[in-house]
């Protein structure tokens, strides 16, 4: 096989993912099924590949994470995502999330190919070297934004544009992925809730040591002295 690299937008994208989530796989060069038709994973004329398979295997949630990756601001160099039998591409992106009908559903990971041009002929901004905006965990402050502004933009209410994910910031947005047949991202977790109700009482502790034996009892009708061995 002839020399290769990964596109320097990707290397920065697996680092900042493997930063949240240590030993993500991450899938780069295609196996022979790939290098049969055109495809990112196969290198481009410089030797680059342009496209990666994330995977969930270390706690990555990748709807929140696919949710992330084409919320505006974009990175630069992004192309399109593919996850769940769905796709969503810059070339068309007021089409939002569309059906993906190829023969792998990547129903247990997430494609991300960079750079402009036809699948295996990547040009254009593919060694981008911006932040994609993971490092720090959970969604973006600028992610949420675009969630908001995409939201507004469908016909949904998320409130004020101001990064903070609220309750209306959500429903919008589950609203809007609802309608294009995507799951939204999650949400912060909430404040803990109130105590549960007490549990039933545990089984009788073992029995105590034997008292002192009286040695002299007064008995007339009733006990009316002891004297205790010491």
């Amino acid at each position: 096989m002839a020399s290769w690299r990964l596109a320097r937008s990707l290397e920065v994208l697996r680092d900042e993912i493997r930063a949240l989530h240590p030993g993500t796989t991450v899938w780069t060069i295609g196996d022979q099924a790939h290098a049969a038709g055109a495809s990112d994973h196969n290198p481009n004329a410089q030797g680059v590949v342009c496209a990666v398979d994330v995977l969930g295997d270390k706690g990555l949630r990748l709807a929140d994470f696919a949710a992330q990756l084409v919320a505006a601001p974009r990175h630069p160099a992004l192309k399109y995502v593919i996850f769940n039998r769905r796709i969503w591409s810059v070339a068309r992106a007021s089409e939002g999330w569309r059906t993906y009908t190829g023969s792998n559903p990547h129903s247990t990971h997430v494609h991300v190919s960079v750079g402009t041009g036809p699948d295996g002929k990547s040009a254009g901004p593919y060694d981008n070297t911006s932040p994609w905006g993971l490092a720090g965990g959970g969604l973006t402050v600028e992610a949420i934004k675009g969630l908001q502004r995409a939201a507004k933009a469908a016909g949904f209410d998320p409130g004020p544009i101001d990064g903070v994910w609220g309750s209306k910031t959500e429903a919008a947005v589950t609203a809007v992925m609802k309608a294009s047949g995507a799951r939204g991202p999650a949400g912060p977790a909430g404040p803990s809730g109130p105590a549960g109700p007490r549990g039933p009482q545990g089984e009788p502790g073992p029995a105590g040591p034997p008292g002192r034996t009286p040695t002299r009892i007064a008995i007339s009708g009733e006990v009316i002295a002891t004297s205790e061995q010491s």
